[in-house]
């Protein structure tokens, strides 16, 4: 598509010179005149190009729109319940038995048969396996465990991205399919590796944090919790500045401290810390770690990290392997007895001895 109109107007030229030489031939055209027929042509050339790659653009527009529109009106799989329970979140959460899978029916209607005409969904391999835990509020809990054991996949069932294939996940007692999802997500922050931000102003991505009502003074005010206001002082326009896309014109410890400073400006009750420093560079850990520990205090905090500095910042780690839950405890009393946990701590410590 990119090369269509070059093409198009190759032949436009080719066809035009044909015909010249043709009516030149019968003797209805002059030399002189087909020269002029062909100078026109050239200055036909960029209106010609503009109207061709334009009318490419377009075309290329509305097949995005298409795709656009048809995410916008996709069904969502879970049950929104708008009229569900809202309350400040205290923070305590508990897993009964809870078991996912991607592509397994979830809720109520799990083992339905399909109605006529429908297909019966795709069942894999479930990823979590009768998961069981509680967590007072105001907890710290770090979840290890290799590559693929469902640490993210938990944590998404907690702020309901998915909802479990079977048993509960309660949220201050109530189940998080009865909970109004506005009022749920409202209260829980999750910070990631991989941030995003827009191609806007840093004091305008710190209030996205708060749907963008907050004033001056408390951005600034998030921004020096996070560990942020200096370096962003140190940008030409301040706070407003301008970022590119996904922030490409900071590094990687300057974007988790905004993102940090939106979890500070949105003050969660529930916060989920998804191996949100494996990318920093030591030259900024510590800022970054400082930043962290003061988030995360007084509220619950579910941290999955492969750092052991921030392991032993936990109350207690959850273990685990292959979608089980095989050992929880502290710090100290998993060394002792889990030998899972001694085998990833040890790789932990070798990693962090490379990284510096």
């Amino acid at each position: 598509a990119r090369y269509l109109p070059l093409l198009l107007y190759g032949l436009l030229i080719v066809l035009a010179f044909a015909h010249a030489l043709i009516l030149f031939m019968n003797g209805q055209l002059t030399v002189g005149e087909v020269i002029t027929y062909m100078g026109l042509l050239e200055v036909l050339r960029f209106p010609t190009y503009i109207s061709l790659f334009t009318f490419s653009a377009v075309q290329l527009g509305l097949a995005g729109a298409a795709r656009i529109l048809q995410t916008i009106k996709a069904e969502t799989e879970l049950d929104e319940n708008a009229a569900g329970h809202s309350a400040p979140i205290r923070g305590e959460i508990t897993f009964e038995r809870v078991s996912f899978g991607y592509g397994q029916p979830s809720g109520e209607g799990q083992g339905a048969a399909p109605g006529e005409g429908e297909t019966a969904p795709i069942s894999r391999p479930l990823v979590l396996r009768d998961i069981s835990f509680h967590i007072s509020p105001g907890e710290i809990v770090a979840i290890v465990g290799q590559t693929g054991s469902g640490k993210t996949t938990l944590t998404r069932l907690v702020n309901r991205i998915f909802d479990a294939t079977s048993g509960r996940v309660l949220i201050d007692g109530v189940d998080v399919r009865d909970w109004s999802l506005d009022s749920l997500r409202s209260q829980i922050s999750t910070i990631e590796q991989d941030i995003f931000l827009f191609s806007r102003s840093i004091a305008e991505n710190i209030a996205f944090g708060a749907a963008g009502n907050a004033s001056r003074a408390q951005i600034e005010q998030a921004a020096r919790e996070a560990q942020a206001h200096d370096f962003i002082m140190a940008l030409p326009d301040g706070y407003d500045t301008v970022i590119g896309e996904r922030g490409v014109t900071l590094s990687g410890g300057q974007r988790q401290r905004i993102a940090i400073a939106r979890a500070f400006l949105t003050d969660p009750r529930i916060l989920i810390l998804d191996d949100s420093t494996s990318a920093i560079d030591s030259a900024t850990e510590d800022e970054i770690q400082k930043a962290m520990r003061r988030i995360m205090r007084g509220r619950t905090t579910l941290l999955i990290t492969h750092r052991l500095s921030q392991i032993r910042w936990a109350d207690r780690v959850l273990v685990l392997r292959r979608g089980e839950l095989v050992a929880q405890g502290t710090h100290e009393e998993l060394l002792a007895t889990s030998e899972p946990y001694r085998r990833i701590c040890a790789r932990y410590e070798e990693t962090d001895r490379v990284s510096r």
